[in-house]
């Protein structure tokens, strides 16, 4: 499986979804509740972008290599982006799913609940 960030509007592809990148997300979505400094949070995290994105593309996205002359924002909304790019083929998956089994509903079936619910309306006591 291929999987792909897109950022700046430009894509970079990411390595594979191994048990080491799951274990990488999985430190970096603890980051906030560990009694860590701020300073070493966002250590953490431009750490986790350069060893998924890689140092050349981790400077050409944050402007510096240097973590002093990152805007933390746009440092943690990469962050984001990478999870969620390797959160997105379940995610699809799961909306497809949910799509089929809506579609798989017969409309005769839709339509006469429509139709009890209509009538359930219109014997309710008015004010």
């Amino acid at each position: 499986m291929e999987y792909t960030v897109i950022i700046n509007d430009r894509s970079y592809d990411l390595p594979k979804k191994t048990i080491d990148v799951v274990d990488k997300v999985d430190t970096i979505l603890k980051v906030d509740a560990s009694n860590l400094s701020v300073r070493q949070k966002y250590e953490k995290l431009h750490r986790f972008t350069k060893e998924i994105l890689g140092e050349d593309n981790t400077k050409e996205i944050l402007g510096s290599d240097n973590l002093s002359a990152v805007d933390l924002s746009e440092l943690t909304l990469t962050v984001r982006m990478i999870i969620d790019a390797y959160d997105k083929p379940i995610s699809d998956y799961e909306s497809e799913k949910r799509m089929r089994s809506l579609d798989s509903l017969p409309i005769d079936k839709i339509a006469s609940l429509s139709k009890a619910a209509e009538n359930i309306i219109s014997f309710s006591p008015k004010n």
